[in-house]
């Protein structure tokens, strides 16, 4: 059952399947993941350093912690809160136009992100944006 963070952030949970050959979680449309992802990438952090994000997008975003573990700030210009994802079992859907910082990064932290649109329609900015038309992203 996915827990409401703040207004435009859930924390959903993720099924790990786990046997002797490891553990698999995997991506579904509309079932663990609630769009369709039109970009997938992967943030690395070897050691700790400068902090990530700092910024709103213009379309929903799927974090989700590959190995490590990273602080995600979210702020939706109402209410900000810190989570701090340490597996893969859990992932945080991200609207579009609430503010992300990714930072305190254990070494060694991989994340996988997913996005509701492509790297060159999405927008960025400076600031919390909840009122932007739910045009912009579909997802």
């Amino acid at each position: 059952m996915p827990s409401e963070i703040i207004e435009g952030v859930n924390l959903l949970p993720q099924v790990v399947h786990r046997d002797i050959r490891g553990n698999l979680v995997s991506f579904e449309e509309f079932g663990n993941a609630p769009f369709f992802p039109k970009r997938v990438f992967v943030i690395t952090v070897d050691r700790p350093g400068p902090d990530r994000g700092g910024h709103a997008n213009s379309c929903d975003e799927l974090i989700s912690v590959i190995s490590g573990a990273v602080t995600v700030e979210v702020d939706n210009g109402r209410d900000c809160r810190s989570v701090r994802l340490e597996g893969y079992d859990e992932a945080l859907w991200i609207r579009a136009g609430v503010m992300i910082g990714l930072r305190d990064f254990a070494p060694g932290t991989a994340l996988l992100v997913c996005a509701s649109e492509r790297y060159e329609d999405t927008r960025h900015y400076d600031r919390p944006r909840m009122t932007m038309t739910r045009a912009l992203c579909p997802a």
